[in-house]
């Protein structure tokens, strides 16, 4: 995925368990908005979530520079952690 050197700074709705490397994300998913959410495989509740930017998320887990390109609405889905990325439309 192509990064600009702006979207570095901007949020990644995520969960706890991704942050604190207990999960791996699963679906990576750019909104109608432009807004990027990193989910994993593991259940979560609202209390799990958070938010933290591109960058952190990147150091937590750089397979996520692999993630193809995605259009607003789209999601991209892998089955492990050294699964290659498919995009996922909705």
């Amino acid at each position: 995925m192509i990064f600009k050197d702006d979207d570095f700074w901007n949020p990644v709705i995520t969960t706890r368990q991704v942050i604190e490397g207990t999960d791996t994300v699963a679906c990576l998913t750019l909104d109608e908005e432009g807004d990027w959410q990193a989910f994993g495989f593991e259940p979560f509740t609202d209390d799990d979530l958070d938010a933290i930017s591109v960058e952190e998320m990147l150091q937590s887990d750089p397979t996520l520079a692999f993630a193809p390109d995605m259009e607003c609405g789209e999601s991209a889905v892998r089955d492990s952690k050294d699964s290659p990325w498919e995009i996922v439309k909705e």
